[in-house]
């Protein structure tokens, strides 16, 4: 934010067009005349239409411009940066995300699952203040993707990575929750979450669902869990990450709603199905207002001066019009 700490000097402005008419038109200013010998015509003091009229209009906005910004340079401008400082621990979230195939499906207009999941975990991550949040993501297999951070610009970079099938063909529900339980467990944090979204049944991994929200419950870390996906037949479409290489065709939605709601509840935590990503976006804003906690927050503001730049953009100005008159136009008194 620009401001000024001396704006009175902005006064001064509204002054300049009567110094302008005083120096140019005021017939009692003096017996000395400043007069651009080279635009004279040579019949009378009338000046020809050429070219050299513009340059004579353009160093008297140049005059003006330079002595404006030496005005705005007394008036003391500088940028005012707010930045606000959380005094407490807010909440720690690990988003886990499924990447199997099935997540292409193209129920979810204009995209598909997996991009409309993203859509809405980068608007959810917006909403946060003073909150840690992570990702893992899950295929066949489990990785994290993005430790804790405050650091959100960072931690949707690390989610706009992510393809499909790049784990694998499979849906390791549980194996995904134990890498985000694993990275939970130890935290200081008031509260520890972890936001799952799938559109799958577990069946690959060493860990079952239930397995990892047992472990959850004993460290206190509640499962939000959110089944992804409409009922019946849906268009998919995939491309290897590996090859390149497009497949197409259908897919028939069948995710355990029981099992996804026996993994919340274990942990005291919720389950819903979002069918489209309006109901999607409605729950992740449930999740939002649900997991938040009091937090101490303190602005402090820092002023930078930036009257220097004025001032040399202000002189800049004033030189060039000095050299256009003199040089150019070869003004004389």
């Amino acid at each position: 934010m620009l401001n000024f700490s001396e704006p009175g000097w902005f006064t001064v402005i509204p002054a300049l067009p009567v110094l302008l008419w005083g120096r140019f038109l005021w017939r009692r200013r003096g017996g000395r005349a400043v007069f651009p010998y080279r635009v004279w015509g040579g019949e009378g003091f009338e000046t020809p239409r050429s070219w050299l009229n513009g340059v004579t209009a353009f160093t008297t906005v140049l005059s003006c411009s330079g002595t404006a910004a030496l005005i705005t340079a007394l008036a003391g401008p500088e940028l005012t940066e707010r930045e606000e400082v959380h005094l407490s621990r807010g909440i720690d979230i690990m988003i886990v995300l499924d990447q199997s195939p099935s997540m292409g499906a193209k129920d979810f207009p204009p995209v598909n699952r997996f991009d409309t999941a993203r859509e809405m975990i980068r608007r959810f991550i917006a909403g946060r203040g003073g909150d840690s949040v992570g990702l893992v993501s899950f295929g066949s297999e489990a990785i994290l993707r993005s430790p804790l951070t405050a650091d959100y610009e960072w931690l949707i970079a690390r989610l706009d990575e992510l393809q499909l099938r790049e784990l694998g063909d499979d849906t390791a529900v549980g194996m995904g929750l134990a890498v985000a339980i694993l990275h939970l467990a130890h935290s200081s944090a008031p509260q520890r979450v972890i936001l799952l979204l799938t559109d799958g049944d577990d069946n690959a991994g060493e860990i079952r669902p239930d397995t990892a929200a047992a472990l959850a419950a004993e460290y206190g870390i509640r499962i939000y869990a959110v089944g992804i996906g409409s009922e019946g037949t849906s268009s998919i479409r995939l491309v290897d990450p590996k090859t390149g290489g497009i497949a197409q065709g259908t897919i028939v939605t069948r995710f355990d709603e029981e099992g996804l709601r026996s993994v919340a509840d274990i942990t005291g935590g919720d389950y819903w199905k979002a069918g489209s990503p309006g109901v999607l976006e409605t729950v992740l804003q449930a999740v939002d207002v649900m997991e938040s906690v009091e937090r101490r927050v303190s602005v402090q503001v820092f002023s930078r001066p930036i009257h220097r730049t004025f001032i040399l953009i202000g002189g800049i100005m004033l030189f060039f019009c000095y050299v256009i008159r003199k040089i150019l136009l070869g003004e004389m008194p």
